[in-house]
């Protein structure tokens, strides 16, 4: 028998062994990942953060620095560490900022908020009974309408309730996870100071170990999903940021109650493409109107008109062009992600879709003679 087949007998009888105690063995398996994750945390996070910091690093590389490296080519030598310095400034600016600025604010509105309910609720109840005398409203109806209030208050009481269990656990894990973010951080510089070395390896692993068309395949196809990933993620954080920005200066400005809280909600529900303003807009409106009902309306109208510069303007804009998508397609991306797979599938549909349709633009540039490679994307 040849000797490719037995090694391809032997190696699909190996992984069917594996897959079958795997699958007799979940809860051992399951702890032993856990565990493994555990331990390899801090590495794994540090990969994290060098990943998004990587095109941050690029930034100060390739653009805002090169005047310099070109006027002075012997600082050229200095340009990793000197841009990694400038990277990690702005990451430490930035979580000074959250710690000094945003966290605390954050916490004096959730405490003032949680104080304040009951009165917020009582004055709610007692507009809604006088518009509902003034309107002379069937008993009937009287009692259905202050059935949904109650649960409505129900439902907010119990919002806030959760909420500071977990701003508190939110608390407890970041400062016992000190050590293992400090390692990761340590890890990340080491990871962006010797980045093509590390890369070089892994491509000299893939070259030995796989036949030359596998190894080449397999190449391309990684540096299309790193990039594309690599790229979405900072659109993504990019959107958020701005919207986050936008939305607390807004609110600030049109004096709106909580304005830093509700703000910095919409912004991380921003992270779900073109429906995170709306689902980040429940717990705000529901804050305003206890406290103005007239202002929640104008809230609402506040949260369309983000949603659709975000939407039509910022959104397609930074995250398109970084997964190199035309809007359309990010807006076809999301839809169908969202369908089969959730929020989840609203966060990842794009970049997973970019993946696939890069790779399916650069085959059929491949077997069209004609085409010798791929124009610039244009947008539809």
């Amino acid at each position: 028998m040849d000797k490719s087949k037995i090694k391809g007998y032997l190696l699909v009888s190996a992984f069917t062994v594996l897959l079958y105690l795997g699958l007799t063995n979940l809860d051992a398996l399951a702890k032993t990942i856990k565990a493994g994750l555990s331990l390899f945390m801090p590495f794994i996070l540090g990969m994290v953060i060098a990943f998004v910091l990587n095109y941050l690093l690029c930034a100060f590389e390739e653009k805002l620095y090169r005047p310099v490296w070109e006027k002075y080519p012997r600082a050229a030598k200095f340009k990793r560490p000197i841009s990694l310095v400038s990277t990690y400034l702005i990451l430490i600016i930035g979580i000074s900022v959250l710690l000094v600025v945003v966290i605390p604010q954050l916490a004096t509105s959730i405490v003032t908020l949680a104080n304040n309910v009951p009165s917020y609720l009582n004055s709610l109840q007692k507009m809604v009974e006088d518009l509902i005398t003034k309107l002379n409203i069937q008993p009937q109806i009287w009692e259905q309408l202050m059935e949904q209030l109650n649960k409505a208050v129900e439902w907010v009481l119990q919002f806030i309730i959760d909420a500071m269990p977990r701003m508190i656990n939110l608390v407890i894990s970041v400062s016992g996870g000190v050590m293992d973010t400090m390692i990761a951080m340590i890890v990340s510089i080491y990871l962006l100071l010797s980045k093509e070395k590390l890369v070089n390896q892994v491509s000299m692993i893939n070259r030995a170990f796989l036949p030359q068309p596998a190894a080449r395949q397999t190449s391309r196809i990684s540096r299309v999903i790193v990039e594309t990933f690599g790229k979405y993620v900072t659109g993504q954080i990019t959107d958020a940021l701005i919207i986050g920005v936008v939305s607390v200066i807004g609110l600030s400005i049109l004096q709106f109650p909580y304005a830093m809280l509700i703000g910095v909600v919409m912004g991380i529900t921003n992270v779900i493409p073109f429906f995170g303003p709306f689902i980040g807009a429940v717990p705000g409106f529901f804050i305003i109107l206890m406290i103005d009902p007239l202002k929640a309306v104008w809230y609402i109208l506040f949260v369309v008109i983000v949603q659709q510069v975000d939407g039509n303007i910022i959104a397609p804009k930074i995250i398109g062009e970084s997964v190199g998508l035309p809007p359309l397609w990010v807006l076809f991306s999301v839809t169908v992600g969202g369908g089969l797979f959730g929020v989840l599938g609203m966060i990842l549909g794009t970049p997973v879709f970019a993946v696939i349709y890069r790779l399916i633009r650069e085959a059929v540039y491949q077997r069209a003679p004609s085409r010798q490679s791929p124009e610039p994307e244009k947008e539809v």
